[in-house]
């Protein structure tokens, strides 16, 4: 219950107590009066809070997809060994008029330098002995390879056309080539394996082989003569890299016959 309290005031005081007796007054009717204690008011509830969500990170753009396949243009040969070259071949020593170019996966190579589990194959050992490409290329196309030359007419084609260019796959990105000095027992010049892909899977700006001399290791025999009956190694030895200089090897680039740069057509 609200309770009013009064406060008489005489009128024979002074007018000056008035205010005081009605600020009183005001007091008690506004605070309730007496002892009652007041009821503090309700703590209102707290507002809810709405739990931000984490920030998902924006993934970074993907990389753009590598084409199927990339066209690549040779430049003109650096021949640093053998008729070109400062020290010729020996009269009558030349490359082999067969000659094996193909393309094919990074899973597979034709042949592997000082490699004893990997001796020569068969194909590879009649193409250091004879010359002969033909089977050498039915192990390459049993792989899967293709096969872009494998004569030095369309060879020499590819190089002197108007566009010496070549077309690789991302399932065949890898050359390889193979061609007997001729004549020897078991010796040809090549490389094994030259990819266009790099090891993230990007096509390379430029591609270089090196033109090496090999020993086949397979027959025997003395420095530019042709194979003769008895002269077979058995077993096959790894394949080496020959240094027999001046002719085949010098200081600078032993065993180096020619470089080759192909770079690719970004067009």
């Amino acid at each position: 219950m609200l309770k009013t309290s009064f406060t008489i005031v005489s009128t024979r005081r002074s007018p000056a107590a008035f205010p005081a007796a009605t600020l009183f007054l005001a007091l008690s009717l506004g605070c309730g009066g007496g002892s009652s204690p007041s009821t503090p008011a309700p703590t209102p509830a707290p507002t809810p809070t709405t739990p931000t969500p984490p920030t998902t990170p924006t993934p970074p753009d993907p990389e753009p997809a590598q084409p199927d396949t990339a066209t690549y243009t040779f430049e003109q040969p650096e021949t640093l060994i053998g008729p070109r070259a400062v020290t010729p071949l020996p009269e009558g020593v030349a490359l082999h008029g067969e000659l094996a170019l193909i393309l094919h996966s990074p899973d597979w190579m034709p042949f592997e330098e000082g490699r004893p589990d990997r001796p020569a194959s068969d194909g590879l050992k009649t193409l250091a002995e004879t010359g002969a490409v033909e089977a050498f290329l039915a192990e390459a196309e049993a792989e899967g390879a293709e096969v872009p030359a494998r004569s030095l007419g369309q060879l020499l084609g590819l190089f002197l056309s108007p566009d010496p260019s070549i077309e690789v796959t991302l399932e065949k990105p890898c050359f390889s080539y193979a061609q007997q000095i001729s004549p020897s027992t078991d010796w040809f010049v090549g490389w094994s394996s030259v990819c266009a892909l790099d090891a993230d899977g990007n096509w390379r700006d430029t591609v270089t082989a090196e033109m090496i001399a090999f020993d086949a290791g397979t027959a025997d025999g003395d420095a530019f003569v042709e194979k003769r009956p008895g002269d077979d190694t058995e077993p096959r030895r790894p394949i080496s890299r020959l240094d027999l200089g001046p002719h085949l090897g010098t200081d600078a680039f032993p065993a180096v016959f020619q470089r080759i740069t192909a770079n690719r057509k970004t067009e």
